[in-house]
């Protein structure tokens, strides 16, 4: 299973959100264990990379500053911001499918391929990309 960084908030509030029983449910936890332990690893890592480019105050934070569309941190470039940020979101964290989670990996796509319920707007297009991630798991 291949899913880029900026993916993986969508893919653990959609897995979180089926219902599910039973040995589906467990194998459900076990693959939302591994994406919110790199999800949490991403945010980390874009709060360092905040700091390295932000306005920092006394106690060493990012300033935060309101704007027309919400709070934001007052980054000094955000080009230069963007540009480093970019690589981060685009990089691909991968569960290979191998005999000790075969089977972890086969329930869970067959939970998202045939979770029976319907979309609109902007989450036909996310689900849509999520199916294609587990599509490709064999044997799903």
């Amino acid at each position: 299973m291949k899913i880029y960084i900026h993916e993986l908030e969508y893919a653990i509030s959609f897995l979180y959100r089926l219902n599910l029983k039973d040995y589906s449910s467990r194998m459900r936890t076990r693959v939302l264990k591994l994406l919110s332990e790199r999800y949490q690893q991403y945010k980390d890592e874009y709060v360092q990379l905040v700091k390295e480019h932000a306005r920092l105050d006394e106690q060493g934070e990012p300033v935060i500053i309101a704007g027309e569309t919400g709070q934001r941190y007052a980054i000094d470039d955000p080009e230069e911001f963007s540009r480093t940020l970019e690589p981060l979101l685009y990089e691909q964290f991968v569960i290979e499918a191998n005999e000790n989670n075969k089977a972890m990996m086969q329930s869970v796509a067959q939970s998202v391929l045939h979770c029976d319920l319907s979309f609109e707007g902007d989450e036909q297009f996310q689900y849509d990309r999520l199916a294609e991630i587990f599509e490709a798991i064999p044997d799903h």
